[in-house]
């Protein structure tokens, strides 16, 4: 299906049951509830962060497809007593909004760069980016290298995920079909999340807000839409700084072809360490222990990052 045929369906959905569209707009300013971080307005953008932590150092967080802010909530916390740590919603992701129609990984790092520096963060940088987030974090470090100072992997795609052909059809039917839906809150009426089901604690309470919200299924959409060209401006890029340290974190996933993509990005650079754990997906929220360590030990390693 085109963009522009998921557009007019949706539209006509909308449209056609109104008194569904009319209950999903109550609803969803009856979940409301406000952001736990601060809104910063960027030229295309208000972006919601969340900035924690005091020091000269530096730790970025890019949650993966689907994801917001609050899935670093296991371990922000516990970086932040030793440097500052941002995390943030893309796109129109939890309570940020913005005006962008294409959302690439370039997209994403010039609208990040923008907002460090309304937030004052100078650089180094510490990335870490979670599977999507991973990728955007790699064309981070590739196209303003002086800044970085470590890249931290968890479970993070490579984009030979998604050359032609490789791409999960039944994931594109997903988005699209809550893309299309969401106006009259056919996947709220399912139980149907955009991206993160669960999270420990009173976190959850969040979810029930940003995970039916009709910018959070605009946003995964069109971001995996665009994530075929997102892949190509990553193999486009320069390489990493081969004396960049780097940390990839792989989880249990047996799939030959994402062993495979692993191991490459366990070669990204002279200083790449690879880590297998027994854990799923989503590393931090299973082990946050073995993400925070894998931080602090990149806060921790000595600068020599000459190109």
């Amino acid at each position: 299906m085109t963009k522009m045929l998921a557009v007019f369906l949706r539209m006509g959905l909308g449209i056609a049951l109104f008194p569904l569209t009319i209950w999903n707009i109550t609803m969803n300013h009856k979940n409301k509830i406000n952001p736990p971080g601060n809104i910063i307005k960027t030229k295309n953008s208000n972006v919601h962060v969340i900035l924690e932590g005091e020091g000269p150092d530096v730790v970025i967080l890019e949650a993966g497809l689907g994801s917001i802010s609050i899935d670093w909530s296991e371990i922000q916390p516990k970086v932040s007593k030793i440097a500052k740590v941002l995390s943030y919603d893309r796109g129109n992701y939890g309570w940020s909004k913005t005006r962008r129609q294409a959302l690439t990984a370039r997209d994403y790092v010039e609208e990040l760069k923008e907002l460090l520096e309304k937030l004052d963060l100078q650089p180094p940088y510490t990335l870490v980016g979670h599977s999507f987030g991973g990728l955007i974090m790699r064309l981070y470090a590739s196209l303003y290298p002086e800044q970085v100072k470590g890249l931290l992997l968890v479970d993070a795609v490579h984009e030979n995920q998604y050359a032609p052909g490789n791409q999960n059809r039944g994931f594109k039917w997903l988005v699209t079909f809550g893309y299309v839906t969401s106006l009259m809150g056919l996947p709220r009426i399912l139980k149907q999340k955009a991206g993160r089901k669960f999270l420990l604690g009173e976190k959850n309470h969040y979810l029930n807000y940003t995970g039916y919200t009709m910018g959070a299924y605009q946003t995964i959409y069109q971001e995996y839409m665009d994530i075929v060209i997102s892949a190509d401006q990553l193999k486009n890029a320069k390489p990493l700084l081969s004396n960049l340290p780097v940390t990839v974190l792989s989880s249990n996933n047996l799939e030959e072809r994402w062993v495979q993509q692993q191991l490459l990005l366990s070669k990204l650079t002279a200083r790449t360490e690879h880590i297998q754990t027994d854990k799923g997906h989503s590393i931090h929220l299973e082990d946050p222990f073995v993400v925070t360590n894998a931080i602090i030990k990149l806060l921790n390693t000595e600068e020599s990052r000459n190109v």
